[in-house]
């Protein structure tokens, strides 16, 4: 597509090697043209077998024993990716999501963004300890228990919208 002709991995390598260094560069400028105050802003974590590099962890495609690293993108709210930050492979989740934090507020000026990111990574410790000291908005998913409790309270009422298997949550326990 590109008209590179064939290439194998120390092609590859080399090519990450040069880009390695204007890194920060380019994902300031790419977060200047697709990012703003008040943007929603997605970030998952995956992980991928690198050898000799990566180490022992949790492996997400379910194969175990392989060494791996951890990798998590930042991107625009159409998947546009903004930045992506590599890990130990031991890495869990939530332990990614303070630098993604400090990034979007510090480096990329963000001074109103909502976060969105899955249970397993936006937890309460990351929610007190993370998000709303940097006065971050997030958006991710309760657990069955944490729903059944607000259930039990009242605290779920039907949306206005009309959807199905949708609701719309007033706790104490989840501020906005």
């Amino acid at each position: 597509m590109l008209g590179l002709g064939s290439c194998d991995e120390d092609d590859l390598y080399a090519a990450m090697d040069r880009l390695l260094p204007r890194q920060e560069a380019i994902e300031d400028a790419l977060a200047a043209r697709h990012l703003s105050g008040g943007t929603l802003v997605l970030y998952d974590v995956s992980s991928a077998a690198f050898e000799p590099l990566g180490e022992i962890g949790h492996a997400r495609d379910g194969v175990r024993g392989r060494l791996q690293i951890v990798y998590g993108v930042l991107t625009t709210a159409e998947g546009i990716p903004v930045a992506v930050q590599v890990f130990k492979g031991s890495t869990g989740d939530p332990a990614t999501l303070a630098d993604q934090v400090n990034k979007l507020k510090q480096r990329f000026g963000l001074t109103h963004v909502a976060l969105v990111g899955d249970r397993g990574m936006i937890t309460k410790a990351r929610i007190k300890d993370d998000l709303k000291p940097a006065e971050l908005d997030w958006v991710t998913a309760l657990r069955g228990p944490a729903i059944k409790a607000l259930m039990a309270r009242g605290a779920i009422q039907p949306t206005m919208s009309g959807q199905a298997d949708m609701a719309e949550i007033t706790s104490p326990d989840y501020p906005r």
